[in-house]
């Protein structure tokens, strides 16, 4: 009696694993992505850091993104679309929030589920190197670890300071910006040794979010072709004074 439940129970299942198989077979759907790792470089401790993965739809059939999940709770994984046209494209960010006072070497990744049944399940990765002490890195040293702009700012802007403290002069590239959100501009000349740049970075005017945490990467044309991370926090909400009220003195007459 209880083989033949057992049999009931697991037929149907199988059958409806087979059919979904077969439904993923036939799909025409296609995924191409630019990239799949990214190097943050040096990440400020304790702060947030992210990047967006592009994924393009270019088969037959729509793109199907099943699933995105994280392997852990540092890292976030918003979706801005889960079917995507034939010809369209769009984004995965990958959010990751890094232990304040943290030293060292990081590695997480995101698990990717689609309808391309060539690519069927994926992983996203990324690394970084994170740092408490700003003023102490190679081959740049840096005014902050991180910028925070509000609607006080100038123009909402806010500049970054970079030092070339090594032997040679280098030179500094944008690697990866928030698009729609930040426009960083990096400087074209080279870095003499001692010497320093700076970096501006203005938020779109565009932008209505109320507040946001982005981040931009550069890199250094070094031997190891170093990368920085920059952390950028903006809020346009008006900052509230909180008054604490006055602590009241009780009077205890005496006998």
């Amino acid at each position: 009696m209880i083989k033949k439940i057992l049999t009931a129970i697991l037929i149907p299942l199988a059958l409806v694993s087979l059919l979904s198989a077969q439904e993923t077979a036939k799909s025409g759907a296609k995924l191409f992505i630019d990239e799949t790792s990214f190097d943050f470089g040096y990440i400020y401790a304790g702060s947030v850091v992210s990047h967006s993965y592009v994924f393009h739809s270019r088969g037959t059939d729509s793109l199907k993104i099943l699933n995105v999940k994280p392997g852990c709770g540092c890292t976030k994984a918003p979706l801005k679309k889960e079917v995507v046209a034939v010809g369209d494209s769009t984004e995965v960010e990958l959010v990751f929030t890094s232990n304040k006072g943290a030293k060292g070497n990081v590695g997480k990744s995101a698990t990717v589920s689609c309808n391309d049944s060539d690519r069927g399940t994926f992983q996203l990765k990324f690394t970084g190197k994170n740092f408490t002490d700003p003023d102490s890195l190679t081959p740049l040293t840096l005014s902050e670890g991180e910028l925070v702009l509000n609607s006080q700012s100038s123009a909402k802007e806010a500049k970054l300071v970079v030092k070339n403290v090594s032997a040679n002069s280098v030179r500094i590239h944008l690697v990866s910006q928030p698009a729609g959100f930040l426009q960083v501009e990096i400087p074209d000349a080279e870095i003499k040794p001692g010497k320093e740049k700076e970096i501006a970075v203005k938020v779109n005017s565009s932008v209505t979010d109320e507040q946001f945490k982005k981040s931009f990467t550069f890199v250094v044309n070094d031997q190891a072709g170093t990368r920085y991370t920059i952390p950028v926090t903006y809020s346009k909400l008006a900052e509230v004074s909180v008054i604490q009220p006055a602590s009241s003195k009780s009077t205890t007459t005496g006998k």
